[in-house]
């Protein structure tokens, strides 16, 4: 004999907060807190509060990166102080001629990592 079995999903917010048992959910809310990933079920009226106020707490938060914390400050300075795409360095904005004559000028034939204040004492410097 054929079954058939009917799953109705209703809003966890209207059922713990106003125990009205059976307002429907149109949207599934997943999200992780304390380790463990979450499904939250929100009808119309509750999803988009939710989804907002997730937005801000996530923007004040910290990634966690290999197990430590990044700070929001160390966020910034990577992404530049608008918080939008990384900043360009003044070393990546040189032409492929000065940053040879960079390299030789601070004896950096190697250096990675070329901080603003070194590249900024070389154009002082008249660009040698």
């Amino acid at each position: 004999m054929p079954t058939r079995t009917i799953v109705q999903e209703y809003c966890d917010v209207c059922f713990a907060e106003q125990n009205e048992k059976e307002v429907p959910a149109t949207d599934k809310i997943r999200f992780a807190w304390q380790g463990r990933d979450l499904l939250l079920l929100a009808c119309e009226k509750h999803a988009d509060p939710i989804r907002n106020e997730l937005q801000r707490l996530s923007e004040l938060a910290s990634p966690e990166v290999g197990g430590r914390r990044v700070s929001q400050a160390a966020r910034q300075q990577r992404a530049g102080s608008a918080g939008g795409p990384a900043a360009k360095t003044l070393f990546s904005q040189l032409s492929d001629d000065e940053k040879l004559r960079f390299r030789q000028w601070a004896d950096m034939p190697n250096a990675r990592r070329i901080g603003d204040a070194r590249v900024r004492e070389w154009i002082e410097a008249g660009r040698p």
